[in-house]
């Protein structure tokens, strides 16, 4: 009876009607900004407005209760409402729902221990579909990373996070907005990864992080938000791999003209191709094709199916040539392309083709002119590493330590490059590991990257 009773006398929760509309900017604690969550774009956004209305409360001591309007949090989303669009709305909510924040609430003396938190993003969802609303329910203890810092936080313009496409998109702009208000900075990209929640692992090759993540969203950030002029930069020249970016930032009106263009180099545009077109253009290199402008224009102004099938075209007239005839010339590749001989039989060509093989592999299907150029090339790999300068060896060293591996993975063998690069130091040529480095100098000299003048 007595537990009847209390049913009856308990009070209905009242729910807080929030319009969505945010007149000044919302500070989160930097904790907040970068708790490890796995929220995907929508529901990322879903917890952005809940947590920008509950940044404007002025103090709580106990759970706080919100209402939104369906149709209104479409809007804020840029959701389309076409057939469905309710349930996307309620599928995102459901997935807010059903994660949590892990916080780092404070670092100790030693780096690897941490005090973590970890809270639920919302305690409770109730949807009312005769007035098209849902209520949530959000835990107080987020409130103290919202107001009253202790920590350094960070001030963002929700609407304008709102307008940004795609999730990595937003977490690169929440990175760039924790670590810079104004001029430039320069983060390790291992670094910048792990900002991103991100494993240092993923995106091995520079070039598809920078194409995939880093130009996308510059692209995002000057549509949709005031930093008209924000870019990345990096510290990768030609083949040297970048290990740092620089965000540079300059906060501007809307109205205030763009940056001026800048102008790429040769080596710009080289370090700016994917793995497939880099590969495409290592290859036609190692047939003569010279300078490097004119490669890089046969290789971006082509298609790859062109590109490959005409080169296999090449190939096998290369091998048809007589012992008394002259070999084919650089330029009667770049005339295959433009004219594409190979264009009548295009899938058989592709079928043929074999751009995965080492440079080496490829010139022994050559004639005997460039095989020889090649053990030429590949003798005096061997006399640098014996005579060159140590601190240029290691400098090229570890720069392609990465591509080694994969050759050594390609052809299933071990590889280990701390043992190889202490080898290297030792002057050691009688083993498996200092072969693939000899084979990487062979092709740096004979495409001209190096040469035994600077190296000894």
């Amino acid at each position: 009876m007595s537990a009847k009773m209390s049913f009856i006398a308990s009070q209905p929760t009242e729910y807080l009607y929030q319009n969505l509309e945010f007149d000044t900017p919302t500070k989160f604690a930097n904790e907040l900004m970068f708790a490890k969550h796995s929220l995907r774009e929508n529901e990322m956004k879903i917890w952005l407005l809940t947590v920008a209305s509950l940044a404007k409360e002025k103090s709580l001591n106990h759970d706080v209760f919100y209402e939104y309007n369906i149709s209104v949090l479409a809007d804020k989303l840029n959701i389309n409402k076409d057939k469905g669009w309710r349930n996307i709305i309620r599928e995102a909510i459901d997935r807010v729902s059903d994660k949590s924040l892990k916080i780092v609430k404070r670092y100790s003396s030693e780096e690897d221990k941490h005090n973590w938190l970890k809270i639920p993003l919302y305690n409770s969802v109730e949807y009312n579909d005769f007035n098209d609303t849902v209520s949530v329910s959000i835990n107080q203890k987020m409130l103290p990373y919202l107001q009253d810092f202790t920590e350094k936080f960070t001030e963002v313009d929700i609407d304008e996070m709102l307008a940004i496409r795609g999730i990595t998109q937003l977490k690169v702009f929440m990175v760039v907005k924790e670590l810079i208000s104004e001029g430039t900075y320069t983060i390790s990209i291992e670094r910048f990864k792990e900002r991103l929640n991100m494993s240092t692992s993923s995106y091995a090759n520079f070039r598809d992080f920078q194409r995939d993540v880093l130009k996308k969203a510059e692209q995002q950030i000057r549509k949709n938000t005031s930093l008209k002029q924000f870019h990345f930069t990096h510290d990768g020249r030609g083949r040297r791999a970048a290990q740092n970016i620089t965000i540079h930032l300059t906060d501007t009106d809307i109205k205030t003209l763009a940056a001026p263009r800048k102008i790429l180099t040769t080596e710009d545009k080289i370090a700016n191709l994917d793995s497939e077109q880099l590969r495409l253009f290592d290859e036609f290199s190692s047939f003569g094709i010279k300078p490097e402008s004119t490669c890089l224009e046969i290789i971006t102004n082509y298609k790859l199916d062109v590109l490959k099938s005409n080169l296999a075209y090449y190939k096998d007239q290369l091998k048809k040539r007589k012992p008394g005839q002259e070999p084919l010339s650089a330029g009667y590749l770049i005339t295959c392309v433009k004219k594409d001989y190979a264009k009548s039989r295009r899938k058989t060509w592709l079928r043929k083709a074999d751009t995965n093989g080492s440079v080496e592999t490829e010139l022994q299907k050559t004639d005997m002119q460039l095989e020889d150029v090649y053990k030429t090339c590949k003798n005096n790999a061997g006399m640098l590493i014996k005579k060159g300068k140590m601190k240029k060896l290691l400098e090229i060293f570890d720069a392609a330590a990465l591509s080694m591996e994969n050759m050594a993975s390609n052809m299933g063998i071990p590889y280990n490059v701390e043992e190889a690069r202490i080898k290297i130091q030792k002057r050691d040529l009688r083993n498996r590991d200092t072969m693939l480095f000899r084979e990487h100098l062979a092709q740096r000299l004979m495409s001209g990257y190096i040469t035994m003048d600077n190296m000894m």
